[in-house]
């Protein structure tokens, strides 16, 4: 390159190959050149969940079925949850649990499970929560540990079976802790270890021996299950059963899991059956609808209204009625079903018809009392994979049918897949796994609201490097189930780490489980679970490219045994921890910033509890003072202590400054020269 430069500075030419997998930049010579872009850090982090760092464990505790992210995103909202029917799905993967007592033949504690439940939020909690799944039908095992580990490495968690899985989204409620779509991209970033070695000493049945295919599932995102209610259940109990006894004589079974009252018996909060037919509230503010010519009627073009309005009566805008969602049974010609009333067999009628009289018109539609399990999981399940050889990719569910007048008609799903070469992920080493989604045209935070799904890239990168792409992938977007939002609490919009989603398998419903929720989609192409180590795991909302995800690498690859860096990049860590001192372990806890300007510039602490902590490199100009500013030294004055220096993970040597008191929201910090 320098002969070119001296020699020829205006002949250079040369041809790119048109060959996958290469990123690369090309810069003059004696130039040290990283395309890091620095979003990586602040605002661009929405979660993070670190092993190692205590303040994800709920209760303070390793043992807590539930870790919290460390990380919020800053336009998070959550004015406060009370969800009372939580207990109806929230049964399905261990969010609310119960304990079956010997004796408790009609299962008052699944019963209390079911409808005595409520989730509360506090408002202002906008911390995403991951759960430990579990399950009530005793078929399966989730074993999951925490392992502690006083080396540079830190804190981690062997997964053998379980998995963690949390909402960060409620239908129906003012909380959203995540975006549900980004203005140009995203990146879920993950340092694991694919190991079948700490899993030997499980002998349980989990949910790999049944479905093997989907062992490796490490993320998962979209809808947790299919909308429970898709049919009615009215429970399994045979014969001459009565409530949940067998009478002197009887032959008949009472399930394990008998209730009363049934499915078919629960009106929910809000005045609708749990169970279908669907009914749904309509606004009516038409006028000659309301007022019915001025006559009262329980009945106006199909729709029940609560009294009729008579128009004196009337002094509102607008009624609230309800109606039931109606199929069509029935789509003969009206003037050949009615037939002037004749009710004969040859009144215009086709040959081998009989015609019905007016009286005996049933109509053309029917209550739906059957709902299709797939329309709600199509492009709404996404999962991603390392299998047994070493390959990685993704998974997605879309449809198999046809569209017409805005319904769609689904004869099936297609599952497609896309995976590396094998050996691409090593046995029993640290991996850092990076998968990045960008659309190719930004969307304002108003046209994510209203404007259609986007064409993209989707690409994984293993330990920096690109390995896997799709182009033209279509946006991934998380939708609601097609059902009232008193049915379907925390079943969408859901986040899972080391698995995939069990779907049914465990659902648990008044009477126990309904058999035609077992194997559908959700269940059989994604319940699983990675087999290894995970250690952090890290989801930001912004397009992060090449140098970004190289960056992330090189600063974290020597915690995890991978040597030094990769490239000579110095920058600012900064964060909040509780301890009073920081050993070198502790500094992968907080956020590194690759900068060269060390003063005269600005950096903004997270929030949470906690001393704030700085480190610079030991060699540079230090901060003369750090002063409350969002832009220049003015603010007043932040007393920090100067306390020694610190190895970082990469073996250099940080200057380690601490503030002298505790904060508990972020702080903007100016470091003045």
């Amino acid at each position: 390159m320098t002969n070119l430069i001296n020699y020829n500075p205006n002949t250079l030419k040369f041809r790119v190959a048109q060959k996958d997998y290469w990123d690369f930049y090309l810069a003059r010579p004696n130039i040290i050149f990283n395309p890091y872009t620095g979003v990586t850090n602040g605002l661009c982090t929405v979660a993070h969940f670190d092993f190692n760092n205590p303040s994800i464990y709920g209760t303070g505790t390793t043992s807590a079925n539930t870790i919290y992210s460390t990380s919020t995103w800053v336009d998070a909202l959550n004015t406060g949850v009370t969800a009372t029917t939580i207990g109806y799905t929230g049964i399905d993967n261990g969010l609310i649990t119960f304990d079956k007592v010997s004796g408790d033949t009609s299962n008052q504690a699944l019963l209390s499970a079911l409808t005595a439940s409520t989730l509360v939020i506090p408002s202002g909690d906008t911390r995403l929560m991951l759960t430990r799944i579990t399950g009530m039908t005793e078929q399966y095992e989730y074993p999951i540990s925490i392992i502690e580990d006083n080396t540079v490495l830190g804190d981690y968690a062997n997964f053998c079976g379980g998995f963690y899985q949390g909402y960060y989204m409620l239908d129906g409620y003012d909380y959203k802790v995540l975006p549900n779509r980004y203005n140009k991209g995203w990146l879920a970033d993950f340092w694991l270890k694919k190991t079948d070695i700490i899993c030997t000493g499980t002998t349980a049945t989990t949910i790999n021996d049944t479905y093997p295919d989907n062992k490796g599932l490490f993320f998962y995102m979209g809808t947790r299950a299919e909308n429970k209610f898709w049919d009615i259940f009215d429970g399994l109990n045979t014969g001459c059963t009565s409530g949940c006894t067998v009478p002197s004589g009887c032959t008949g079974t009472v399930t394990t899991f008998c209730t009363v009252p049934k499915e078919t018996d629960i009106i929910m909060p809000n005045g609708i059956p749990l169970s279908l037919p669907e009914i749904n509230f309509i606004e009516i503010d038409n006028q000659f609808l309301i007022y019915h010519n001025g006559k009262a009627k329980s009945t106006h073009y199909g729709i029940s209204y609560p009294a009729g309005e008579k128009a004196p009566e009337f002094t509102g805008t607008s009624i609230t009625v309800t109606a039931t969602t109606q199929v069509v049974t029935n789509t003969d010609n009206p003037f050949l079903v009615y037939c002037r009333a004749c009710g004969s067999s040859s009144c215009g009628c086709s040959s081998g018809s009989t015609c019905q009289t007016v009286p005996e018109f049933s109509g053309f539609t029917a209550p739906l009392r059957v709902l299709d399990n797939k329309l709600d999981v199509i492009d709404n399940a996404i999962g991603f994979r390392i299998t047994d050889d070493g390959k990685i990719g993704y998974r997605l569910l879309s449809v198999t049918g046809s569209c017409s007048d805005d319904k769609v008609y689904t004869s099936g799903i297609t599952v497609t897949e896309k995976y590396t070469d094998s050996f691409i992920v090593p046995n029993n080493t640290w991996t850092n796994i990076s998968v990045r989604f960008f659309a190719y045209n930004e969307y304002t935070d108003y046209e994510l609201e209203c404007k259609d799904k986007r064409l993209g890239r989707i690409a994984i990168y293993v330990n920096g490097k690109l390995k896997l792409f799709t182009d033209d992938f279509v946006e991934f977007v998380p939708r609601r189930l097609n059902t009232n939002s008193l049915r379907q609490v925390a079943v969408p919009y859901n986040i899972s780490l080391g698995g995939g989603s069990l779907g049914l398998l465990e659902s648990m419903t008044f009477d126990g489980q309904d058999p035609e929720d077992l194997a559908l989609n959700i269940e059989t192409n994604f319940a699983g679970s990675f087999i290894g180590s995970i250690s952090q795991f890290r989801m930001y909302g912004c397009d992060l490219n090449w140098g970004d995800i190289e960056n992330n690498f090189a600063q974290q690859r020597f915690r995890y045994g991978l040597g030094g860096v990769v490239s000579n990049i110095k920058g600012i860590f900064y964060g909040k921890l509780s301890s009073e001192n920081i050993i070198t372990s502790q500094v992968g806890l907080l956020t590194f910033l690759a900068t060269n300007d060390f003063t005269g510039r600005g950096i903004t602490s997270p929030s949470g509890a906690g001393y704030i902590y700085l480190l610079l490199p030991v060699e540079v100009t230090q901060p003369s003072e750090f002063r409350n500013s969002e832009i220049g030294c003015e603010g007043f004055l932040l007393p920090f202590l100067n306390q020694g220096s610190v190895t970082v993970p990469n073996g250099d040597i940080y200057l380690v400054y601490r503030s002298v008191y505790q904060t508990l929201s972020s702080v903007n910090i100016w470091l003045c020269n």
